[in-house]
């Protein structure tokens, strides 16, 4: 009998010993085909009812070093995870990659939060590419991609945040807690706050890890792992080929600038987009994560502040009063 908990230790040992360099350009070239057009929807979702809803939510992007796409506000990466993969979910039109979408810049927010190069947030979404197929024994085929971005994104979180193997496990386990068996449907508002809820609860789920003991992820192991199905065969669960992380609908190559200043000229300056392209396409060599931030903030904070008026210290521009008399 499978010990509990023993998928989640599985997939622990799977993610924690994958090696980035056997990446290849091919595949380093669809990740960041994925990149472009994950922030363009994110951009064009940006002014959507929902996501200036959320924007207006009191507690919601209160302060921290993540970016609210196309605003000037910034908040925790947690925050952030939720308003971003809300607005690209809703760029997307709720389009049947719009989870995948949702996962990658939710991912951006973490990285920028924790100060790394474009190379680690490169790296961090296609381990999580090749991990994520693996999971496709233990979730129901209810779930579609909502499942697998949310533990694609877990993943990813793991080796942004360095988790050890048994602060992966348990945050495996965390993120299963979210209701991934029933796939959100409805109104494109609706079903675009449900998958932005769930990534903001995945990475919630490897923060809680990172904050956790060892000893403490063990026990959680022990005692939560049989309310998460364990791996096994199941005739209607998808294959591993099913699904796909970086599967967001890019248009053609020849094509994905044209869409990408389609998408980012909703919020953006116009002198911006094109940058932006240029270091999405090269985010590799990224070193600070701050110089792609700044590109995707939008209109408003480019405006020219309005000059503030100084009085001068009376006697400066003034004659001093004397004491002469007509």
């Amino acid at each position: 009998m499978a010990r509990p908990g023993g998928w989640a230790e599985s997939l622990a040992e799977r993610i924690g010993s994958y090696d980035s360099r056997r990446r290849d350009a091919k595949a380093a070239a669809k990740a960041k085909a994925a990149i472009i057009t994950a922030f363009g929807l994110a951009l064009s979702g940006a002014p959507a009812a929902i996501t200036k809803a959320l924007l207006g939510t009191s507690g919601v992007a209160t302060s921290g070093p993540a970016l609210v796409f196309g605003t000037e506000r910034r908040t925790s990466a947690v925050d952030a995870a939720l308003i971003n993969a809300t607005a690209a979910v809703a760029g997307a039109e709720a389009s049947r990659d719009a989870a995948n979408a949702a996962c990658i810049v939710t991912l951006f927010g973490l990285c920028e939060e924790r100060g790394k190069t474009g190379q680690h947030f490169l790296d961090a979404l296609m381990s999580a590419a090749e991990i994520s197929p693996l999971l496709a024994p233990m979730l129901s085929p209810a779930g579609g991609q909502l499942g697998y971005a949310l533990f694609g994104e877990v993943a990813a979180a793991a080796r942004v945040l360095e988790l050890s193997r048994p602060k992966i496990a348990a945050a495996l386990l965390m993120a299963g807690m979210a209701n991934v068996d029933s796939s959100p449907a409805g109104p494109v508002g609706a079903r675009s706050l449900m998958i932005g809820l769930s990534l903001r609860s995945g990475l919630l789920a490897a923060l809680l890890a990172e904050a956790l003991d060892e000893v403490s992820c063990a026990e959680m192991i022990g005692s939560e792992a049989n309310t998460i199905p364990s791996l096994a065969t199941d005739s209607g669960a998808p294959g591993k080929a099913a699904f796909d992380l970086l599967a967001v609908q890019s248009p053609p190559a020849a094509d994905l600038w044209d869409q990408f200043e389609q998408w980012a000229g909703a919020v953006l300056p116009r002198d911006h987009i094109a940058p932006l392209f240029e270091r999405l396409e090269t985010i590799d060599k990224v070193s600070d994560l701050a110089t792609v931030s700044r590109l995707l903030q939008g209109r408003g904070a480019q405006e020219e502040a309005p000059k503030k008026v100084v009085f001068a210290a009376r006697g400066t521009h003034e004659p001093e009063e004397t004491t002469w008399v007509p």
